[in-house]
């Protein structure tokens, strides 16, 4: 080690903890998302579906008519993760979920991951999602306890000290 470094000693976090944090951000940006797609509905006097008709086959339904209320909820939802994940993981190193649980995510140097990093980790992200979130098991046989994004991306999760 050259001399006038430091070594930062974490700990990190194990996949439950990471998992509560992503329902609880998931449960979050889908509730604003949701609530913006209301009122953009109603704004434009959309009738919207009754509870009977409501559910993953209508959503998909929507997708494959290619009805641009489903396409536009699809892409606002989108927009939304990505701005989400970006910001609060990236620059600040922090989503609401990640702070409920004390969870922070820091680049190999200590600091949070910086805009670009935090678009890089989103990325991944989509891709440790892909084939059916293998991407986050990862984290259960990992020496480290990193996921497939954070080592694509070069970041790490780790246990606040409170």
């Amino acid at each position: 080690m050259a001399r006038g470094q430091r070594v930062l000693r974490v700990r990190v976090a194990g996949v439950v903890r990471r998992l509560l944090a992503a329902i609880i951000d998931a449960l979050l940006v889908n509730a604003v998302a949701l609530g913006a797609i209301l009122i953009a509905a109603l704004a434009l006097g959309v009738s919207l579906p009754g509870s009977k008709e409501l559910g993953p086959d209508f959503v998909l339904a929507g997708l494959l008519d290619r009805n641009p209320m489903a396409l536009g909820a699809l892409g606002l939802l989108a927009a939304l993760s990505a701005l989400y994940e970006i910001y609060l993981d990236g620059i600040l190193g922090q989503t609401a979920g990640k702070r409920l649980l004390h969870l922070r995510v820091i680049s190999s140097r200590g600091s949070a991951p910086g805009p670009l990093l935090g678009c890089v980790r989103f990325a991944a992200l989509l891709l440790s999602l892909l084939p059916v979130g293998l991407g986050w098991l990862w984290c259960l046989f990992d020496r480290e306890r990193r996921s497939l994004h954070d080592h694509l991306s070069g970041t790490y999760v780790i246990v606040e000290d409170r």
